[in-house]
């Protein structure tokens, strides 16, 4: 019997989340409550796409990945995004990749940047000093103020969608 890996965990995983998906779907387009928790969180992941475009910080993660620096999108920072979350980006129709674009990064992490569109917060709230070198206390300030919105209905819709999850892990 081999041990398995941290890579072959995550991959089944992937595939256990990919599969719940397609079943619980149907069930979630009809739910008033999830539909209005995921329209809040379009509007906080717009809020906070703006204020990364606004102050120049996605210029500074570009740099940062064309440098492979990989400071904040290490590999096994995979392991932050929860079954929920990559649902939810599934919803957000995210263009998840098959397999790892970079051997010593996220998986997530593609050519252009990250590939979920609702991040875990931690990735949303790590600012590593590379990048404070180049924005000034004031744009990273803005950031996590207009950031706000889009943590707060990740949340929210996160636990509600554990709430319904728990209802089918258990309706055996």
């Amino acid at each position: 019997m081999s041990v398995k890996t941290a890579e072959d965990l995550f991959q089944e995983s992937l595939t256990a989340t990919l599969s719940l998906f397609k079943r619980i779907k149907p069930k979630l387009e009809r739910n008033e409550d999830f539909k209005a928790l995921l329209a809040e969180l379009m509007k906080g992941l717009e809020e906070s796409e703006r204020a990364y475009r606004e102050t120049g910080a996605y210029l500074v993660c570009r740099e940062c990945a064309r440098l492979s620096r990989h400071t904040c999108c290490g590999h096994d920072m995979e392991l932050e995004v929860s079954r929920e979350l990559l649902i939810v980006n599934l919803f957000l129709k995210a263009n998840l990749p098959q397999k790892r674009s970079f051997p010593e990064a996220c998986f997530f992490l593609g050519p252009q940047g990250c590939t979920l569109l609702a991040r875990p917060i931690l990735c949303r709230n790590f600012f590593c000093p590379w990048f404070k070198e180049r924005l000034p206390i004031e744009k990273l300030k803005y950031i996590q103020i207009r950031q706000e919105k889009e943590i707060i209905s990740l949340f929210k819709l996160i636990n509600h969608l554990k709430t319904l999850l728990f209802r089918v892990d258990h309706s055996y």
